[in-house]
């Protein structure tokens, strides 16, 4: 066999293991530099074989057997072969199971195009970070594949070592002048990038680079000088902070009083609380401290549910919600305290039923016990399952509130553009206008509390805001008016 076959299959991207490739997977002999054995000063003896399409390594070290499939192309397999017989010679030779566990990254730089080294740092986060998380830095990195995909682009950097500052500079250019959809919609009004998203991505693909460079990653060559300065990249656009918030406490009143039943329970809160709609969406019935008047968000579950930022904090709730959870929880004893609009409405019912606060954590562990090899490999993934989960048992989604909000606005006759999200800025802000303390503020938005008065100072979350429940008592009295509408007995 003189591998031209095996360097065709290598150029068109083909799986040369493939069963319909390559039907025969025995192994037989093969050359590499004119030989099939080859002898080391040291007196070891090397064979080459074929496998599949795979140029294979075999012989004996320090006593013990040792196989290292080489590859298909013959160029590189002999490439290969050569460093392997020197690393027996110098007697640093490790078999690629010892090298994988080794910290650093041995052997030759690999010679990258852009794409396989993004692929590379994507699988990596994958595993680290989540599905999520690298679902989002594809999405960043994609404007810069498709400019590293043009002929121009090919010609003059055709690997990733290659990139320079000419590189960085034509796709900073090239960023700016992309045209982009809200949201990625087909078919959309077009727009160019914002500022914003450009910095978004020129950072990510930084930080491509920077772990491309580490020393137990090495998919770059150490002389590599990342073209990415921060002249080029640029400094985070900062919002302005005299910027006028999008919805006012009188904006907020008019869409309370066009609100349904299932709206009222499930947006009205987040008109009153600084909640993040994912962290609403993942209340439980238990959560919710009727004597206290708190709503409880932290890690649960081992640490597979958690916050932004893994904080664990209470919020007080007013007086005026305390119907409105009552309507929610519905007499359950446990489940998710917000529920789809055709569970809680009595149109559909729940794929998985709990009765006891314990059930809830059982069907969180069957789901995990079923779940496919490799779908929950980081904290994140368990997050997103256990998400799920709580759908099943008729939860609703942050994507369900931001639809329905964006139906209410329409249906009041509020300007577009507006988000689910704007109403945590807007109640923050209000909160702030209110006079909460900064610690205190910082506590129940879910924030960080790295101040070292923290160490010393106790807070008082119930204090702070009733004074932000006296600055926005008109829109207290609109909920408890609508609810009484409402819920009122028939």
């Amino acid at each position: 066999m003189d591998g031209r076959p095996i360097l065709r299959l290598a150029q068109n991207g083909q799986d040369a293991q493939s069963a319909e490739l390559w039907p025969d997977r025995r192994m037989v002999r093969a050359e590499l530099l004119g030989q099939h054995t080859h002898e080391t000063a040291s007196g070891n003896h090397v064979h080459v074989y074929l496998r599949a399409g795979r140029y294979i390594a075999r012989g004996r070290y320090q006593g013990s057997v040792f196989g290292e499939t080489l590859g298909a192309d013959p160029c590189q397999a002999s490439s290969r072969l050569r460093r392997l017989l020197s690393e027996i010679e110098d007697a640093c030779y490790l078999r690629p199971t010892q090298a994988s566990q080794r910290p650093l990254s041995v052997g030759a730089v690999p010679r990258l195009d852009l794409q396989r080294l993004c692929d590379a740092y994507l699988a990596e986060v994958r595993k680290l970070r989540g599905k999520k998380t690298a679902g989002t830095y594809l999405a960043r990195l994609a404007p810069v594949l498709r400019f590293a995909d043009t002929a121009n682009a090919r010609r003059r950097w055709p690997l990733a070592m290659d990139l320079d500052r000419d590189y960085a500079v034509a796709l900073r250019a090239s960023l700016f002048e992309t045209l982009v959809t809200a949201n990625g919609r087909a078919g959309g009004h077009s727009r160019t990038m914002s500022p914003r998203q450009v910095y978004n991505i020129l950072s990510t693909l930084r930080g491509v680079f920077a772990w491309a460079l580490r020393p137990d990653v090495r998919k770059l060559p150490a002389e590599f000088a990342s073209p990415l300065t921060p002249d080029i990249v640029g400094d985070k656009p900062s919002k302005d902070p005299l910027r006028a918030v999008k919805l006012p406490l009188e904006l907020r009143i008019r869409m309370v009083e066009a609100m349904d039943a299932w709206q009222i329970c499930h947006l009205a809160p987040s008109l009153v609380l600084p909640m993040r709609p994912d962290e609403a969406t993942g209340l439980l019935v238990t959560d919710v401290d009727f004597e206290k008047r708190r709503l409880r968000f932290g890690t649960r579950f081992g640490g597979r549910d958690f916050t932004k930022g893994r904080r664990s904090f209470e919020v007080p709730f007013p007086p005026e919600l305390v119907p409105i959870l009552r309507v929610c929880i519905a007499e359950r004893g446990a489940g998710p305290l917000l529920r789809s609009r055709a569970v809680f409405e009595g149109r559909d019912y729940a794929r998985l039923r709990v009765e006891k606060p314990d059930d809830v954590e059982a069907a969180f562990e069957a789901e995990l016990a079923i779940v496919a090899r490799g779908a929950v490999v980081t904290e994140q993934d368990a997050k997103a399952l256990f998400r799920r989960v709580l759908r099943r048992i008729g939860g609703t989604s942050p994507d369900q509130l931001s639809h329905e909000f964006g139906g209410l606005i329409r249906t009041v006759g509020l300007a577009p553009g507006l988000r689910f999200y704007d109403t945590r800025s807007a109640v923050t802000t209000e909160m702030n206008r209110a006079g909460v303390p900064e610690l205190e503020l910082r506590y129940l938005t879910g924030h960080v509390l790295g101040d070292v008065l923290n160490a010393y100072v106790t807070l008082d979350p119930d204090g702070a805001m009733s004074s932000y429940f006296e600055r926005i008592r008109p829109l207290l009295v609109a909920i408890a008016e609508r609810a009484a509408v409402l819920f009122e007995p028939k």
